[in-house]
């Protein structure tokens, strides 16, 4: 039953795709990476990028009030 499906298939005539089938694919691929680049930049490159900078401004002004820099980080080598 298999091999008469195929067989009616393969006498089928297929049609050749359109002219511009290539550009129209990758229109619409390269559409759909860039929306998925720029969702995946602002839901998780721009927080963590954020919550970065903003650590390094808090240590600065800390800083600069204090005069020394409070290291959560304790270093065992020195």
């Amino acid at each position: 039953m298999a091999t008469d499906l195929f067989e009616r298939l393969a006498e089928l005539e297929v049609p050749p795709p359109p002219e511009a089938f290539d550009q129209q694919l990758h229109q619409r691929v390269n559409r759909a990476l860039v929306a998925a680049q720029l969702v995946d930049l602002l839901v998780r490159g721009l927080p963590w990028a954020t919550l970065h900078f903003a650590r390094a401004i808090v240590g600065f002004i800390a800083l600069t009030i204090t005069g020394h820099y409070d290291s959560k980080h304790n270093n065992k080598r020195r």
